[in-house]
């Protein structure tokens, strides 16, 4: 009976979690796809919740949304909370500034030579990058983990890579695209369309550069768009593009990769930041364009690690990263 009770608790937050992250509430099937859980369960928590005030459902659109017991909860936090206090510890680890290691795959298959994600541009904090950036997450390395070194000691140059697929087009993952216009290029969609149209506006980037979507303007890149309704495409025989749509970014793509020795690997990149965004529970990172497109894709990435018994590499999980040996460059067969 308490492992049940608790669980339903589990339950009952990531439910008014999501309610509140919304912006114009959420249905029980909403609810339901981005957690997992059945209707019915969705429907008996929301049930209770509104009981107590905590969320409210329109009766016209059956569309739920946070109730005002909330608001009143957190007038008495705000009353009691001593800002200082709380702040002082994550400020002070924040100014240590914790490692997130960039990391990129080389797929070495009988038809081509495949690199999954691209990494920063190596002059990201001298000349690519604007101040915002630099300071919000300074870039670091030793030259011998430079993408072209990397290749270099695998017996490549760049224009040795038949196909590249981009995860998303923020610095830390399209930065160094520039350097393979022999390459076919796979990315979502709706992500080029939107990374264009931020440019166009000349308004704020965030994690898109300004300085690297004119590099790739200015070269005969040949890119491939994958659609939102496409949810997989084969790339080549045991490679596999997981088109996840909306989440962290506008469109995230992952890769499936089916090894002679090793498996199946699931390249999940920021889709899934690191082990603790993973859950359970799911956690959100720090970015996220899409909650609900975020739980959605975690939720997809469970249920295919458990049908193929993948192993699932996150984006940005420095312990991972530690634990694949020889470092930095870890190789499966």
């Amino acid at each position: 009976m308490e492992k049940g009770g608790v669980q339903s608790l589990d339950r009952a937050f990531q439910l008014l979690e999501l309610l509140c992250k919304s912006r114009g509430g959420l249905t029980i099937h909403q609810l339901s796809e981005a957690t997992g859980l059945h209707k019915s369960t969705v429907h008996r928590l929301l049930a209770s919740m509104a009981d107590w005030g905590y969320v409210r459902r329109d009766l016209d659109s059956a569309v739920y949304y946070p109730g005002m017991r909330v608001c009143e909860m957190s007038e008495y936090i705000q009353e009691n909370l001593d800002v200082v206090g709380l702040a002082r510890g994550p400020m002070e680890r924040l100014s240590r500034w914790s490692p997130s290691p960039v990391t990129m795959f080389l797929i070495e298959h009988p038809d081509g030579l495949v690199l999954f994600d691209t990494g920063c541009h190596p002059k990201a904090m001298e000349e690519r990058w604007d101040e915002g950036n630099r300071l919000r997450t300074p870039y670091t390395y030793e030259k011998e983990n430079l993408l072209v070194n990397q290749l270099e000691g695998l017996g490549y140059k760049p224009d040795d890579v038949d196909y590249v697929v981009l995860s998303h087009l923020h610095e830390d993952h399209a930065g160094g695209l520039e350097l393979f216009p022999h390459a076919q290029i796979f990315v979502n969609d709706t992500e080029l369309a939107q990374t264009l149209k931020l440019y166009a506006l000349n308004g704020p980037m965030g994690g898109y550069i300004r300085k690297d979507i004119e590099a790739w303007l200015k070269l005969p890149l040949k890119w491939n768009t994958i659609p939102d309704d496409e949810k997989t495409y084969e790339l080549l025989d045991g490679i596999t593009i997981l088109n996840f749509g909306p989440g962290h970014t506008f469109g995230m793509m992952g890769l499936q990769v089916e090894t002679q020795n090793h498996g199946t690997f699931i390249l999940a990149s920021d889709a899934v930041n690191t082990k603790v965004n993973y859950g359970p529970p799911i956690q959100y990172p720090g970015l996220a364009y899409d909650t609900i497109g975020y739980a959605k894709t975690i939720r997809r990435i469970q249920l295919l690690e458990k049908k193929t018994h993948a192993k699932v590499l996150f984006g940005h999980d420095q312990e991972q990263v530690e634990r694949l040996q020889p470092y930095p460059r870890a190789r499966f067969d």
